[in-house]
């Protein structure tokens, strides 16, 4: 549903209150696990795609593709700081949950900051429920990856 009218500033700040503390229930998943992108990292891709969103829907009165067009250019910024955080080293491919993590963060900031609530709160929730999930599960080839990191670490020292 499209808004036609002025939003006030409660509801402005709802909207960014929501979005950063979803955005901050996924970067403590991340910071729980010792990963890349923390509370603050994703608390700020949310309030920020949630902002960009606000604006371009202000701006929609007069430019009715204001919405796409921001939509574009927030799905290539975002895409840009989750590669960011992809590295590969010989077989190995580190940060694809955490790239993926920035992504649906932007994408509930989107939600949220376009009045799709129950949008961006259900993938949210289903979000950190994923991500905590998925980490519960053994993975002893992993294990044993990080015992050997471990071990090399402290012949260093």
């Amino acid at each position: 549903m499209i808004e036609t009218m002025q939003m006030s500033v409660p509801e402005i700040l709802v909207r960014l209150l929501a979005a950063g503390f979803i955005g901050g229930l996924i970067g403590f998943e991340r910071r729980a696990h010792h990963k890349a992108i923390g509370i603050a990292g994703m608390v700020l891709i949310a309030i920020g795609s949630t902002t960009f969103m606000l604006l371009a829907k202000q701006l929609m009165q007069s430019d009715p593709s204001s919405i796409s067009r921001t939509l574009q250019g927030l799905l290539s910024g975002i895409g840009f700081l989750g590669g960011a955080v992809i590295f590969k080293s010989g077989a190995d491919i580190k940060g694809v949950k955490a790239a993926a993590a920035v992504w649906i963060t932007g994408a509930i900031g989107m939600a949220i900051g376009t009045s799709f609530w129950w949008l961006g709160i259900t993938v949210g929730a289903l979000t950190f429920l994923v991500m905590f999930v998925s980490d519960s599960f053994p993975d002893p080839e992993r294990e044993q990856k990080q015992e050997g990191a471990a071990n090399a670490e402290q012949m260093r020292s």
